[in-house]
């Protein structure tokens, strides 16, 4: 299956404390992406609003059960 890359989109990047707890990204549309690479730099700011650039493979798979998994390429303030 092929990979959907998105570029440059803005979302906030809550922490969520149920299933474990981990961190989520949801967009201006609501729709919430599971950031599986997520560097412990940008955990350490907490609750912000950032510009991501990530991938979705359909073949990764995730335990949480809440958001799509994606692999991020790109992350910044905006």
């Amino acid at each position: 299956m092929a990979k959907k890359v998105y570029d440059k989109v803005s979302v906030h990047l809550s922490y969520y404390d149920f299933e474990g707890g981990f961190w989520g990204m949801t967009d201006k549309n609501g729709n919430q992406w599971l950031p599986l690479n997520l560097d412990d730099a940008w955990i350490s700011l907490g609750n912000i609003e950032v510009v991501v650039s990530f991938v979705v493979d359909e073949n990764i798979f995730s335990l949480v059960n809440w958001g799509t998994p994606v692999m991020i390429s790109a992350i910044k303030h905006p």
